[in-house]
Parts: structure tokens; sequence; C-alpha cells
């Protein structure tokens, strides 16, 4: 599920290109630690402590390996490889049945300073990323507080024209086409309605949008456009990638395939180099 990309592959993003091993340290160094398995050991020591920051962040079965050159560059912040592998995911209040994310280059350069608590990128950074969400997940992420809130931002302009109040809202996967149910209140004629809305999953530009709304039960007159704006506003999908997302980085979707009652989305994150991040403990 996880796409393999090689090195110094562009990833089809025009500002990141793989860096290269130049700035290396030396091979007698790299030798050593092989030799004598400090590297082995520095390595097993640093998957361990990002396995620990992990779960601060989130909650989760979470599997961290790290390929390294050698005990001096992995202290430095220089290595191969990071793939994380998440199970069961809860995170910020949205739920993913699995989550991987592997960085897309042979070399990887990030520096820590203890004293700032901040990560400078010192060279581009890019890493894949493969997510598994079912009907269950997206359901559990509708129930937050988070994801309430926007649904209070639709309420908050049909209430401003007393034209609808919606009460209730959930998801399902059907015949590899994603439904979202939605119970409304109409104020001025005291009743509640369900519209039930089937859409596909598309991906354009990068971004994830559910298209070819249609609205199942007919009791009334709906202005598909409009319908499909406000789902797309409300769009689950895009609110579970929200943890994925930073200020600093550029999150670009590839694919999104609906199967099996459950929804497959791949793509890339990418961190430009001299960016600098604070960690939070």
């Amino acid at each position: 599920m996880l796409t393999a990309f090689p090195a110094n592959a562009n990833c089809n993003n025009s500002d990141f290109i793989c860096p290269s091993e130049m700035q290396l340290s030396g091979g007698f160094a790299r030798g050593l630690s092989t030799i004598t398995g400090t590297n082995f050991l520095a390595t097993k020591t640093a998957q361990s402590i990002l396995k620990s920051q992990i779960k601060k962040e989130a909650q989760g079965d979470f599997d961290v390996k790290i390929q390294s050159y050698s005990l001096s560059d992995l202290k430095a912040g220089r290595f191969k490889s990071l793939e994380i592998t998440g199970k069961n995911v809860i995170a910020d209040d949205v739920y993913l049945s699995l989550l991987k994310l592997k960085t897309l280059c042979d070399y990887n350069y990030i520096e820590y300073d203890t004293k700032t608590k901040t990560a400078l990128f010192k060279e581009d950074f890019g890493m894949a990323f493969a997510t598994t969400i079912t009907e269950d997940d997206l359901n559990n992420t509708m129930k937050a507080n988070g994801y309430k809130e926007l649904i209070d931002e639709i309420n908050s302009l049909g209430k401003s024209y007393r034209l609808f109040n919606i009460t209730q809202s959930k998801a399902k996967l059907r015949n590899n086409q994603f439904m979202y149910i939605f119970q409304v209140a109409f104020p001025f004629i005291n009743s509640k309605q369900n519209i039930v809305v089937t859409s596909d999953v598309n991906v354009y530009d990068g971004k994830l949008y559910l298209s070819h709304t249609k609205v199942v039960n007919d009791l009334f007159s709906v202005d598909l456009s409009k319908v499909s704006d406000m789902i797309n506003f409300l769009n689950p999908l895009s609110y579970s990638l929200g943890i994925l997302k930073d200020k600093d980085a550029t999150l670009t979707v590839r694919d999104a395939v609906i199967k099996d009652n459950r929804i497959d989305i791949d793509g890339t994150i990418i961190v430009l180099k001299d960016v600098v991040t604070e960690v939070r403990n």
C-alpha cells in the first residue's frame, strides 16, 4: 500500500529534490561503528526514543525503523531512512485503522537543538504516507469536538436565516461509494428530515474531494451544487488527513480508493530546507 519512491525522485513537487550524501562523516567512523556494534545500539535507542515520543502524541500500536549511516551521523541528525507504521491510531480525536510513513530519500538531515527544543531541517525532507480509514473510523472521528465545530459553522449560517440545523451526521461506505447521512431540522415547518448523499472519492491537484454528489432521498428539492460544497466542507476524510498537515509542510494526496468497505489514501509530505519547527514534549 505504501508506494516506493526512488531516491532523487522529484515526487511531482517542483520544490523537492532528494539531497546528496556528500555531508556524511568519513568511512572510517562508519566502519568502526559497524564492527563494534555501536551503530546498531544507537539505532535501537533512537527507535525507542522516537516510539516513546510518538506515544505522547497518539494512541495505537506503533513500529519504528531507522537505518543509519554511523553513530556520529545519527547523533548529528543524519540518517538513511525512517519508517513508521501505526495500527488503530487515535491522534487529536482522529481515528485511523492504519498509518504508514516512510522517507522518500536515502539521505535525511534534521538537526535537533535540545536547548530550544526545535528541529532544523538542514535539507529538503520528504515522506510518503499511506492510511486506511474504515466506516467505524469515520464515525468515531465525526463524534469528536473538532469535527462538531465544522457542523457548528454550517449551522451558524442555517440558523441565522432560520432555514435549517444539522442535528446528527454519520458516514457509511457502500458499493465503493461514500455515503453521508445527516439529520436536518427545519424550524419553519417544525420538522426533521434525514438527507442521504452519495459521493465518489476523487483526487485533483493534490487534494481529496467528494464528487458526483447525489441525494438518494427525494423528499424535497435540493440544490446539488450547494450540497456538494457543504459535503466537501464537512468532508471527514480531508478532516482526518489534517493530523498529517502542518503549516511548514506540504501534503499532497496522490490516490484515494474505496474498496472492501474501507478507504485507502496515499500521498507525500514535504518539508523544505531551513524550516525550523518546535518539538512538543
